[in-house]
């Protein structure tokens, strides 16, 4: 398992705009960035303290800096734990199990288990909430693959 002082991780020049502008926006230290779904979704991955402060008390303030970069946002809070990391980024959606197991060409595979009710919620629309999920797994824990069950 890498720790995230392991992780060697180049942004462009438009990911560190945004975390310039968000760490301004909101006071938090962002650990990470993420541009996918063809530029118009970000993911921002913030100190544990961080994270809790923005989730409870900044919903509106997010939802502004979404309308300002014109991208849909996500944050996930970093946690040296993957089951606590993969907890908490799927939040709202009931994890039920996460099961790591080794892949078949090396590398970790974590299955997560989610409530049925919440497996749309976990993988987001057209997947790509965890698609950036998987990006972070990736860099921060070696994992080759997250799997929703």
């Amino acid at each position: 398992m890498s720790s995230k002082s392991d992780v060697k991780v180049s942004w462009s020049n438009q990911e560190l705009s945004y975390i310039g502008f968000f760490e301004n926006a909101t006071g938090a230290r962002v650990v990470d960035c993420l541009i996918t779904n063809n530029d118009k979704t970000v993911f921002f991955l913030l100190k544990s303290e961080d994270f809790e402060r923005i989730r409870n008390s900044c919903k509106i303030l997010l939802q502004h800096f979404s309308k300002r970069i014109g991208k849909e946002v996500h944050v996930i809070g970093f946690h040296e734990d993957l089951e606590t990391f993969l907890r908490q980024a799927l939040y709202p959606a009931r994890v039920l199990n996460v099961q790591i197991e080794n892949g078949v060409k090396g590398g970790r595979v974590v299955y997560v288990t989610v409530s049925e009710m919440d497996k749309g919620r976990a993988i987001g629309r057209n997947g790509f909430r965890i698609q950036g999920i998987r990006e972070f797994a990736k860099r921060y824990f070696g994992v080759i693959d997250v799997k929703i069950r």
